[in-house]
């Protein structure tokens, strides 16, 4: 059954209302509760990472098996939309739009950090001593594992279903409706706006988390490199700067403020690691990176369902199992946003530029930028100033380090407005079921982003939102694992259907 999602309201009022009353009530919770709050989600976080690890480690692991069956099986030339649709954007503007979005801040605040990190605190399945040749490679290894091929899946599993639902089905463009194969029309009732609303709380709380993780990078970069010092204010001032920028660019549309971003913020991204690679250790980091794809490829069966049996605290939980979860968090705006930006593209295109080409950004970049930390040994600088420092630990020690520290600002601020951008138009599609849903409600939404960041910044909230954000991908991991069989499911059954 065919359902028009064009209706005389910009809004879903049931959604709408409801996710506002729930963001509400646990903001409020925040405020006035944060220690029963923070010992309740941590209690909850270390539950589902302790009990249900494995399961995490087991769903991203099928998750990628179930990509690599969309992208080389039967169903790679079957098309999201019509026969007749054609992309809207170039290559070059949908690759950047989709991996800014998914991927915002997070690869240049890890990128230089977590190799250092595990270079100085070798994972339990290598293990050996730290700072050595083998504890560098293997850093390395486990840092493309965390940003490879399974944190990729996730988005690509959701995002399949939901564009070709939307275009084929013309269903509204919301989160419930990348489970109209499993669920049927039963996603425009009860079931759907309970989907609904729990992606709009989701990516509230991930992307607030972020831009409190962003803003307190930026001031760390500033008082690092310059010497400046924001004072107990600086968190709202940048919070707010950056709030201007992304409700602007989502309120112009897709088509001129997320795409610009997403552009530019590729010509910066590339033009930093050009940089890093001639200007850096490049032989150490040429040889680091090749030797470290080989382990990855080499281990990825193994390390994807490695439970850490015998391994004493919860490493696992505070490094994978935390990586997979904070991927699913983010899921459900991402797919959303890629899947609107889809539209006239092959199943397999689709898979291979969310799935492969994203992870390659992610070997090329961690191994130059991560490798140049290790190279240089930014540990001293984590340990005495916080990860957030690495990447401007780094800049110190090549040319032009200034100038270098401008563009790494930049980067850092473009890579996150992509993602906010597209995180306020997914809201803005979640709780009205458009295509283009109205200016002012993408331009709520991003006012919205905004103020949640900035009040948990205040509060001192931001680490207990963050494990709530993450502990929301809990029941995601369950219905990520009902989204595979209903999207073979539905591919079978269209194909069938257009083959009559």
């Amino acid at each position: 059954m065919e359902l028009n999602s064009e209706n005389k309201r910009s809004y879903d009022p049931m959604v709408f209302w409801i996710s506002a009353a729930v963001v509400v009530v646990f903001l409020l919770w925040g405020v006035l509760f944060p220690k029963n709050m923070s010992s309740g989600i941590n209690a909850v976080f270390g539950w589902t990472t302790s009990n249900w690890g494995w399961l995490y480690l087991f769903t991203a692991f099928l998750l990628v098996g179930a990509c690599f069956a969309l992208m080389g099986g039967k169903y790679g030339k079957m098309k999201l939309g019509l026969p007749e649709d054609t992309p809207e954007f170039s290559n070059f503007s949908w690759f950047g739009m989709l991996f800014g979005s998914a991927i915002a801040a997070g690869i240049v605040f890890w990128g230089p950090a977590e190799p250092a990190y595990h270079y100085m605190s070798p994972p339990p399945y290598f293990g050996g001593d730290p700072k050595t040749a083998a504890a560098a490679s293997h850093a390395m290894t486990y840092s493309f594992f965390h940003w490879g091929l399974s944190a990729w899946a996730i988005y690509v599993l959701l995002t399949i279903p939901l564009a070709h639902a939307c275009y084929t089905k013309k269903l509204p463009f919301r989160f419930s409706s990348a489970f109209y194969y499993v669920l049927g029309d039963r996603i425009h009732g009860v079931w759907g706006k309970v989907l609904d609303i729990f992606a709009v709380f989701a990516t509230l709380g991930g992307l607030a988390t972020t831009t409190g993780l962003v803003a307190l990078q930026l001031a760390s970069g500033l008082k690092y490199q310059y010497g400046v010092h924001m004072g107990s204010g600086s968190m709202y001032i940048i919070i707010g700067v950056l709030t201007a920028v992304f409700t602007i660019a989502v309120y112009t549309g897709i088509e001129k403020g997320v795409k610009f971003l997403g552009d530019l913020n590729m010509y910066v991204f590339i033009g930093v690691w050009f940089f890093v690679l001639i200007f850096g250790p490049t032989l150490f980091l040429l040889k680091l990176t090749e030797n470290s794809v080989g382990q990855y490829l080499l281990h990825f069966v193994p390390l994807s369902l490695y439970t850490a049996p015998g391994v004493k605290g919860n490493w696992l939980g505070s490094w994978t199992v935390f990586y997979w979860a904070w991927w699913m968090s983010w899921a459900p705006f991402v797919s959303v946003f890629i899947a609107r930006i889809s539209k006239g593209r092959s199943i397999r295109t689709t898979v291979a530029a969310v799935l492969l080409l994203p992870t390659i950004a992610d070997f090329l970049w961690y191994g130059v930028i991560g490798g140049a930390g290790i190279s240089y040994d930014v540990t001293a600088t984590i340990k005495a100033h916080g990860v957030e420092s690495a990447i401007f630990a780094i800049a110190q020690h090549l040319p032009f380090t200034g100038i270098l520290s401008v563009f790494l600002i930049f980067l850092i601020c473009t890579f996150f407005l992509t993602s906010a951008d597209s995180a306020a138009m997914s809201l803005a599609m979640f709780t009205s079921g458009h295509e283009n849903p109205s200016r002012n409600l993408r331009a709520f939404w991003g006012i919205a982003l905004g103020a949640v960041a900035a009040l948990l910044a205040g509060t001192g909230s931001l680490k207990a939102i963050q494990t709530a954000s993450i502990a929301t991908a809990f029941p995601l991991m369950f219905l990520l694992l009902w989204v595979v069989y209903g999207t073979f499911k539905g591919l079978n059954a269209y194909s069938r259907e257009m083959k009559q």
